[in-house]
């Protein structure tokens, strides 16, 4: 058997990939199993073997500043035979992506458990200036005890520390690249965001938001474009994943708040399934990818000339106390509520005009005929970035900004606008009601 910088056992091959092999070992100082990823560097000139084992130990520091119970951790860095090994925590395991790939489309319930430590491992490695920039299906561990981890710092990079990669290296997987990087950006927190977003999205729909392709540069430039598919099986967890795909950087959650925002979806605590007790291991891969997408509703209200609108329905939150009189009773709502409801509003757009409608105070109800006669001109229907709610504590009126991308259906696929309109929302029967609307000025 193969020993590693005289400590290493190499056990067995958990798998492989372009950039690397994957083993199983036994760290015969601490008498422990541990997962070992070897970079294979072939056809690269000295200078680039130096440079790729200069980029390893580097990476093995910035992800050993890296403790946290949902991410795997990193022991050691050796270099054996000019090859950099990255020897890593061992976790009897399979990836999201084979997950999916057995099982298809998971609940949203389930994709949101998931989701949850992974955000919170992202929560804590931006925490200590560590981007991740591979966040993906095959970089997440299910563990055969229901754990999840989320592997392969292996390239990612420290904020402000000098890259070693090789200039003109587009690092990342294609299919869950952030559209800014893309178009050439630095990667930073908000595109792990937009990553996570893209691996969600995934696990609900059955392919990453920007389809499946083997045009690399066209795919390059739907995710620059931030040509998404909107999601249409998601349920809950679809407004979430509107705005973790949100074309703007600045409008995305930070992955702490996406933690916090994934826990309010998952409902009762449960653990995420285990999977059958196999060894299997994670790979690396390289390349780019993602993002947002849009389209939709702003002209609507203007072309129209409505000043009255409804959006959506939402889950009254229940912990009054019994003990108050019944003209004092009333469901009280909280702005996370709000914005769901409205998020959820918009998703029913173009498509479901009769499940839009709704959503609108009876008042103010659109004809049925004009308003499958207006939508029906648009291709899609999403709201950029997060809506912006005030409210009255007095008599639950909620004034809520919100900025919509429209595209119509005989317009160019880059050929969007974005329109900010403002609407009010109110209480009324224990649901939420629009019964205003109008084009705001930006």
């Amino acid at each position: 058997m193969t020993k590693l910088g005289d400590r290493y056992l190499l056990l067995d091959e958990l798998g492989s990939g372009a950039m690397g092999v994957v083993w199983r070992a036994r760290d015969e100082l601490l008498h422990r199993e541990v997962a070992i990823k070897q970079l294979l560097l072939p056809d690269l000139a000295p200078r680039q073997v130096d440079e790729a084992c200069q980029r390893a130990m580097r990476e093995g520091r910035i992800a050993a500043r890296l403790q946290h119970p949902n991410a795997i951790g990193v022991f050691d860095v050796v270099i054996e035979d000019g090859k950099p090994c990255l020897v890593m925590e061992y976790l009897p395991s399979r990836s999201l992506s084979a997950v999916l790939a057995e099982r298809g489309p998971l609940p949203p319930a389930e994709a949101a458990r998931i989701g949850v430590h992974v955000a919170a491992a992202l929560a804590a490695a931006h925490e200590a200036g560590i981007v991740h920039r591979d966040v993906k299906p095959g970089n997440v561990l299910i563990g055969s005890n229901g754990s999840v981890k989320i592997t392969d710092f292996g390239i990612s990079r420290a904020a402000g520390d000098v890259a070693v990669t090789r200039t003109g290296m587009l690092a990342g997987t294609l299919a869950y690249l952030a559209p800014e990087l893309a178009r050439g950006a630095d990667p930073d927190a908000a595109s792990d965001v937009f990553s996570l977003g893209a691996t969600l999205y995934a696990l609900t729909e059955g392919q990453p938001p920007f389809g499946r392709t083997d045009n690399d540069f066209g795919l390059l430039y739907k995710i620059s474009m931030g040509q998404i598919t909107p999601p249409a099986r998601s349920g809950a967890l679809g407004p979430l994943l509107s705005r973790l795909l949100a074309i703007d950087p600045a409008a995305r959650p930070t992955a702490a708040q996406v933690a916090e925002l994934l826990a309010g979806i998952t409902g009762p605590a449960t653990a995420v399934q285990p999977v059958p007790k196999r060894r299997t291991g994670v790979v690396v891969a390289a390349a780019a990818v993602v993002l947002v997408a849009t389209v939709v509703a702003a002209s609507f209200l203007v072309d129209r000339g409505w000043t009255a609108g409804s959006v959506g329905s939402s889950t009254p939150q229940t912990s009054q106390s019994t003990s108050q009189s019944a003209s004092a009773q009333h469901t009280a709502f909280t702005t996370r509520q709000v914005d769901a409801f409205v998020q959820q509003h918009f998703a029913k757009l173009p498509k479901d005009t009769a499940g839009a409608r709704q959503d609108w105070a009876p008042e103010f109800r659109p004809a049925e005929w004009n308003d499958d006669q207006f939508w029906s001109a648009y291709e899609v229907v999403a709201i950029y970035g997060a809506p912006v709610i005030s409210s009255s504590a007095q008599d639950e009126r909620f004034a809520v900004k919100v900025d919509l991308t429209l595209r119509r259906r005989d317009a160019a696929e880059h050929d969007v606008s974005i329109k900010s309109h403002q609407l009010d929302v109110m209480a009324r029967d224990g649901r939420l009601l629009i019964t205003h609307a109008i084009e705001a000025g930006n």
